[in-house]
């Protein structure tokens, strides 16, 4: 994983606090098993004692587990509401009306994703978003259920028949971002691709004036055929 927005920052964090956390008590544990046996170990052909460990001991090993526990809990609970916040835009990024965040509606359905932006644009395939700026999707999906996944930018979220789920992520450096598809959805579901390309701000406005005049070129040349019988 290598996270270019805030939540996935601290998703990474939080990973590899378990990771190190783990590491700790395995050497943990398996330093203690070596010791026990080197320092118990006897003599070929003679009877191995018996050890009990003290009351004492069980209290300290027992209250350090615990210690280390309640603090493992307390960092997961403290990294997993940072990562749940809202990441408002930055000053490098597009200024919405009211501060609002700039709201996408992305549709998966067999075997693509169509994204409709604020200014009657759209796209398929190529998400395009301005960099440091929040950004909401409301994922829905025309069929059967589809997983939106860029790891790199936020986490997976399933766009279902019939709800709204919304994933939001602000991207901090620009660049192209890919997803694929998480959840099976039918044959082509591997085909089920994405790309985020993260751009200036200038340049987002500048792809959305550009999508309009081609659709609305695009528009113009379906009515001119139907106008001239070439389109039945």
């Amino acid at each position: 994983m290598a996270p270019h927005s805030p939540a996935i920052d601290q998703i990474d964090t939080l990973l590899w606090i378990g990771f190190a956390a783990a590491a700790v008590l395995a050497i943990a544990v398996i330093g203690g098993l070596l010791y026990a046996l080197g320092r118990n170990r006897a003599e070929r052909g003679a009877e191995p004692r018996q050890v009990t460990g003290g009351r004492r001991i069980q209290i300290r090993v027992g209250g350090a587990l615990g210690v280390f526990a309640v603090a493992l809990l307390v960092l997961s609970i403290a990294f997993t509401d940072k990562a749940r916040e809202a990441p408002a835009t930055g000053p490098a990024g597009l200024q919405t009306a009211h501060g609002e965040p700039l709201t996408i509606e992305t549709t998966g359905q067999q075997w693509l994703w169509r994204y409709q932006y604020p200014d009657e644009a759209f796209s398929y395939y190529r998400l395009v978003v301005p960099v440091d700026t929040e950004v909401k999707l409301n994922l829905v999906s025309t069929d059967v259920v589809h997983t939106w996944d860029v790891p790199d930018l936020a986490p997976k979220t399933d766009a279902v028949p019939g709800k709204t789920h919304q994933v939001v992520f602000r991207a901090d450096e620009e660049g192209t971002y890919y997803g694929r598809a998480a959840t099976l959805s039918g044959q082509a579901y591997a085909a089920m691709r994405t790309a985020v390309e993260v751009v200036s701000p200038a340049e987002y406005e500048a792809f959305i004036e550009t999508q309009k005049d081609d659709i609305q070129a695009a528009q113009d040349r379906v009515v001119k055929l139907i106008e001239n019988g070439e389109v039945p």
